[in-house]
C-alpha cells in the first residue's frame, strides 16, 4: 500500500531548511514497524500541493500504532505546521511497493478516469483510497522517463502532473525490495 502525503509550504526563503527538516521527518517515519520505504518529490507545473512524499506501507491500521502516534501525524511536524498547507494524506491500495524512482524519471499522477488514458504510451496502475483522508477515491499512477512525462504533462496538462524526485527513495532498516508497478 502507498501512503501518499501532498502538500505546499508557504515560506520559499525557508525552503532549504524545511527540506532538510523534511528529510530527518522521512528516516523517523521509516522507524515504524509497518513502513517501508519513503521518497519525496516535486511537481514540474504549478499546481496547489506541489510537494509529494510517498511511502510504502503494510496497511492503514499503521497509522492507529503506537509507534506511528509518537512519530508521525498532523502533530508531529512542530513548528513546521502553519506552513504546511494544502495538506492531503491518503492511503492506497494497489500498489504493494512504491518504486524507487531516479533521477532521470518522474512520477505521473492523474485523476482522470482509466479510459481517457488508455490511449496514452505509457501504463497506468489505478490506486483506491481506503485511508486516512480519502480526499482523492481514486488515481493513476506511473512512473516515465522525464522527457516522455514533460510530453505528457505539456500534452494533457489538465489531466495529469509529474513529479520529479528530491531524494533518493529511503529505505527502512532490513528493507532492500524495491516494488514494481503494474499495470
Amino acid at each position: 500500500m502507498l501512503y501518499v502525503v501532498e502538500m505546499d509550504f508557504t515560506r520559499p526563503a525557508r525552503q532549504a531548511e524545511w527540506d532538510a527538516w523534511y528529510l530527518e521527518h522521512l528516516q523517523l517515519l521509516l522507524a515504524v514497524p509497518g513502513f517501508h520505504s519513503a521518497q519525496r518529490f516535486v511537481c514540474t507545473v504549478e499546481c496547489p500541493a506541489p510537494y509529494l512524499a510517498i511511502y510504502s506501507v503494510d496497511a492503514p491500521d499503521v497509522f492507529d500504532s503506537a509507534a506511528y502516534r509518537a512519530r508521525g501525524g498532523r502533530d508531529s511536524v512542530g513548528d513546521w505546521k502553519p506552513l504546511m498547507v494544502n495538506w492531503d494524506r491518503n492511503v492506497y491500495a494497489g500498489i504493494e511497493r512504491m518504486p524507487a524512482v531516479n533521477g532521470d524519471q518522474v512520477v505521473l499522477l492523474t485523476e482522470a478516469a482509466p479510459a481517457e488514458v488508455a490511449g496514452w504510451s505509457i501504463p497506468f496502475t489505478w490506486l483506491e483510497a481506503v485511508g486516512l483522508d480519502r480526499t482523492i477515491a481514486r488515481r493513476g499512477l506511473a512512473i516515465a522517463a522525464a522527457q516522455h512525462g514533460r510530453e505528457i504533462v505539456n500534452g494533457r496538462r489538465a489531466h495529469v502532473r509529474a513529479y520529479r524526485p528530491m531524494t533518493q527513495q529511503l529505505l527502512a532498516a532490513g528493507d532492500r525490495d524495491a516494488g514494481t508497478l503494474r499495470a
